[in-house]
């Protein structure tokens, strides 16, 4: 009776995609509605199945009542009220096994791992022939690092069924982390021929036989993954590591390229495609690899200051900044947004959430934040914005007030001037329209001495490339 309970709550079977790069894909989970990477290899359910009186319609309305307040719970990350709903259906319903499933599911979301285990225990014991939940607990066992039990409940699991694709791949992870890298194939090959679009097992077995130096059968293995998946990073990386094995680093830097389009925080991936830029000698793409890989490890060291205070806005301001220098402006906004509910007149989050906004593209949202941070005072750096966003909508009056009251002085406010004299012009008022112009050309006057007057400096490198700090 397999995945009979996912119309209960949206359990997901996943093979996911692991955050580690250099790793195969990680084994089958089995957590209650999150948004998990990669679906689940499904195999296809019988009508017989689909009829049993176990089918979540065949529950009184009082458990459905249960199963959606858990599951809304869950959604929405309160764990303890999800396991409080699951446990008054189990009182209901105690022989059920998939309620007490479920529930280890979100007893191993809060943590509670022994109590997850002995959920997990007792489902088996009510349902002591379903594969799924040995390879659940199998899979809830590898994550606590416990390999052999986890075995053993693979193992099970393929006995009842030998074409449980999940529990095959999951076996082989096993295998493979243990070394038995040609054991391990056998599994992912086994798991493949159960469910051939199993992109997962195709990538595992790539990564197998990459170790084995199997170079052309572990290309044509992770290509076939892509095929079956093309927003997959792991697999991207692992053709990218097989071509560099091949020594064919155009490809590889493609490889990368993509699976850095797809995980643009993934420090490894800029390692690995920097390594390849090497290769090929090309010295200016490496060295922008390096600024990156430099700018996402300050990047983490922010993430661990923001852990440790989440209640001061100066942190997330901090790491807002970075983000925002690192053109990553979604991100951005949420970090200056977290510093504004923290403290709602906050200046500067407001203005550089005001930059990102506009950096977006969206200018009313800007402006809206420009007016907020002003209306706590005057704050140059949000008068230099809403003068940039004035002189963007064409009121060429407001920009020049507002860079004349933040000091700013540059091509902009000339180009405001510029705009105010046409301005001047369309209503009748040549003399304010002249003395608009006179100002726009003072200003550009001025910048003129400003550059002549700097001293003559040597160009920049153009690579910056010093092969001793590679």
């Amino acid at each position: 009776m397999r995945y009979l309970f996912l119309c209960l709550l949206p359990i997901t079977l996943c093979s996911g995609c692991g955050s580690d790069p250099e790793t195969p894909a990680q084994a089958e989970s089995a957590p209650i509605p999150l948004v998990l990477p990669s679906p689940a290899p499904a195999e296809k359910i019988t009508t017989a199945e689909a009829t049993q009186t176990t089918q979540p319609e065949s529950y009184s309305p009082t458990i459905r009542a249960l199963l959606q307040r858990a599951r809304t719970a869950v959604t929405e990350g309160r764990h303890a009220g999800a396991i409080e709903a699951l446990s008054q259906a189990i009182g209901f319903t105690p022989a059920d096994a998939r309620l007490f499933r479920m529930r280890a599911d979100v007893y191993s979301l809060q943590g509670e791992n022994a109590n997850a285990r002995a959920d997990f225990s007792t489902a088996i014991r009510l349902a002591e022939n379903d594969a799924d939940l040995y390879n659940a607990r199998g899979y809830f066992l590898m994550t606590q690092g416990i390999p052999a039990d986890a075995k053993a409940d693979f193992d099970n699991a393929i006995e009842r069924n030998p074409r449980h694709s999940a529990a095959l791949n999951n076996r082989g992870l096993l295998l493979l982390a243990a070394g038995d890298l040609e054991e391990s194939i056998k599994d992912f090959s086994l798991a493949i021929k159960a469910q051939a679009d199993f992109m997962e097992a195709w990538n595992n077995r790539s990564y197998a036989r990459l170790k084995l130096s199997q170079l052309e059968e572990a290309m044509s293995d992770v290509r076939q993954a892509i095929r079956i998946r093309d927003d997959y990073p792991t697999a991207w990386n692992n053709c990218g590591l097989i071509a560099m094995e091949q020594q064919n680093y155009a490809e590889a830097a493609r490889a990368f390229t993509r699976a850095i389009e797809l995980s643009p925080l993934e420090i490894r991936l800029l390692q690995h495609r920097r390594e390849a830029y090497l290769k090929l000698e090309q010295f200016r793409e490496a060295h922008a690899d390096r600024d990156r890989i430099v700018w996402l490890q300050q990047l983490q060291q922010l993430s661990e200051s923001t852990g440790r205070s989440q209640g001061n806005p100066n942190a997330w301001i901090s790491r807002g900044e970075h983000l925002l220098q690192g053109r990553e402006f979604g991100a951005a906004v949420q970090d200056f947004t977290r510093a504004v509910l923290l403290q709602p007149n906050n200046q500067q989050a407001l203005t550089l959430r005001a930059q990102a906004w506009l950096a977006m593209g969206d200018q009313e949202k800007a402006m809206l934040d420009c007016n907020q941070a002003l209306s706590s005072g005057e704050f140059q750096p949000a008068l230099s914005l809403r003068g940039d966003l004035y002189l963007a909508a064409d009121q060429a009056e407001q920009a020049v007030a507002d860079y004349n009251a933040a000091g700013r002085f540059d091509d902009s406010v000339a180009a405001a001037y510029d705009l105010l004299a046409e301005s001047q012009l369309t209503t009748g008022d040549a003399a304010a329209a002249a003395a608009s112009r006179q100002q726009a050309v003072a200003v550009r006057a001025a910048l003129t001495r400003t550059l002549e007057s700097r001293p003559n400096l040597p160009p920049a490198d153009d690579d910056g490339f010093d092969p001793l700090q590679n």
